[in-house]
C-alpha cells in the first residue's frame, strides 16, 4: 500500500495559491503587485531547480580525497577536517 502522505496534494496547493492571491491583493490593492510577486516566485523556483542539479562534493581539507557525506574522518589520512566543494 502506498503512503498517501508523500503524494502531492493538488487541492491543498491550489487552496494555498488562492489564499495567497487573495491575501496579497487585500493588502496591496493591486493586481500588478500580485502578478509581479508570483513572477518573481516562479523565477526563484526555476533558479533553484537549475542550481540544484549540481551535486556538491565533500572533500578532505588535508589531502583532498573525496568523502562520503556521512563520513566522520578521511579514509586516506584520518583527518576529521572536511569542506564542501561545488
Amino acid at each position: 500500500m502506498e503512503d498517501g502522505s508523500r503524494k502531492p496534494q493538488v487541492w491543498l496547493m491550489a487552496t494555498a495559491a488562492v489564499l495567497a492571491v487573495l491575501t496579497l491583493y487585500y493588502y496591496t490593492g493591486s493586481w500588478v503587485v500580485v502578478g509581479l510577486f508570483f513572477a518573481l516566485f516562479a523565477a526563484f523556483i526555476v533558479f533553484q531547480t537549475m542550481r540544484g542539479s549540481r551535486a556538491s562534493v565533500h572533500k578532505c581539507v588535508h589531502c583532498g580525497a573525496k568523502l562520503n557525506a556521512n563520513a566522520r574522518q578521511c579514509d586516506s589520512c584520518g583527518s576529521a577536517a572536511w569542506t564542501i566543494r561545488n
